[in-house]
């Protein structure tokens, strides 16, 4: 495998995104962007039990001082508590402003590490080291940090850009497959979003039984230069832009939030709100049935099914009104047109919005 850098061109806040399969690789990297040699690893115990010794190894071999925080694994721990438990450890490590944070995980660690990283102390540079599909081609680029409240996904949270992400894709071959499957969904979303053939490509190997090393290497550096090329544009999602990458994600938030955040991982969410957009945009004409079922075809391809109905459709569509993208209690839709083409900011009448989640949980 050849190293792969790709550069999140953001002017004085660009940085690169490197994909390897190996740790010795990033050194270089470290020794530019951490010349202190001062690093806090913060990570979950799933994560912890496979990689944090040997990644502390690498650290010490390096003469990298070192401090590790490790917290329960899963969404439901994405938020103030948990968060308030890394900032007394690390000032009772004698964390400062020297130090770098390290995210080594996937989407919940890295946005609980972003998001400390960005409010202790004023703010400390940090590093994403993700080690899930859905975090090496989605959550660890573009700055995007927060935890979760009782009543919304991400609504404390903060922009707040890494020194770079290193993308090791030897990760991928100890995670299970729920988690493959999981980060498929945010691949899924940006060939819907973006490109046709992409799509297509998609279509084709999901077919397969097991994906090749080179298919998800393709996949992972394609879907990291969609989600640049997005940052570089709108970074802090004041353009309209950014809010493409948000395709399904209204609904998807929804349903982690009314489930606890114990039921769906966050791909199977995601997957969930691009058929419910799906079936919206059919709806009021925006796609073909033809486009319909395609956009089921290939999210059924990854092996996602509909969620049973267990609570309100009406409490269901207040959690979608509470998006934080939401402006005046009005939801701001990202509707596919065409496979490869998305617009958003879209509002659609409540009346059928409602009449299409009834429909979708029936």
């Amino acid at each position: 495998m050849t190293i792969k850098s790709i550069k999140v061109n953001l002017k004085k806040n660009s940085y690169p995104i490197i994909l390897d399969n190996a740790y010795n690789s990033s050194l270089p990297f470290f020794t530019k962007f951490v010349p202190e040699k001062k690093v806090f690893v913060i990570s979950d115990d799933t994560v912890a039990k496979l990689y944090l010794k040997s990644f502390e190894n690498f650290m010490k071999e390096n003469k990298f001082n070192l401090f590790s925080f490790v917290f329960s694994s899963g969404e439901k721990y994405k938020n103030l508590k948990t968060l308030e438990e890394i900032y007394n450890f690390a000032l009772s490590a004698g964390i400062d402003r020297q130090y770098t944070v390290i995210a080594l995980g996937g989407g919940v660690v890295g946005d609980t590490a972003g998001f400390f990283a960005a409010t202790y102390m004023r703010g400390l540079n940090f590093i994403q080291f993700p080690t899930t599909l859905l975090a090496m081609v989605d959550s660890s680029i573009g700055g995007k940090t927060g935890v979760n409240i009782k009543t919304g996904k991400n609504i404390a949270g903060a922009f707040y850009q890494p020194e770079f992400v290193f993308i090791n894709t030897s990760f991928l071959k100890t995670l299970p497959g729920n988690h493959i499957k999981n980060g498929m969904a945010e691949v899924i979303k940006y060939a819907i979003s973006f490109d046709e053939h992409f799509f297509n490509y998609l279509s084709n190997v999901l077919n397969k039984a097991v994906l090749s090393d080179e298919n998800f290497y393709y996949i992972i550096s394609k879907c990291c230069r969609y989600k640049a090329m997005v940052v570089a544009k709108d970074e802090k999602e004041k353009l309209g832009i950014r809010e493409f990458l948000n395709f399904g994600h209204t609904f998807a938030h929804a349903l982690e939030t009314i489930t606890g955040y114990k039921k769906y991982l966050h791909g199977q969410a995601v997957a969930a709100g691009m058929l419910f957009i799906a079936d919206l945009a059919f709806n009021i004409k925006f796609i073909d049935d033809k486009t319909k079922q395609k956009i089921y075809k290939v999210i059924d391809s990854a092996g996602f099914i509909k969620p049973k109905l267990n609570f309100s459709i009406n409490n269901f569509f207040s959690l979608m009104k509470k998006d934080k993208k939401n402006i005046s209690k009005k939801i701001k839709f990202v509707l596919p047109k065409k496979i490869g083409k998305v617009v958003s900011k879209q509002e659609v009448d409540d009346r059928i919005v409602l009449k299409t989640l009834k429909e979708f949980f029936k």
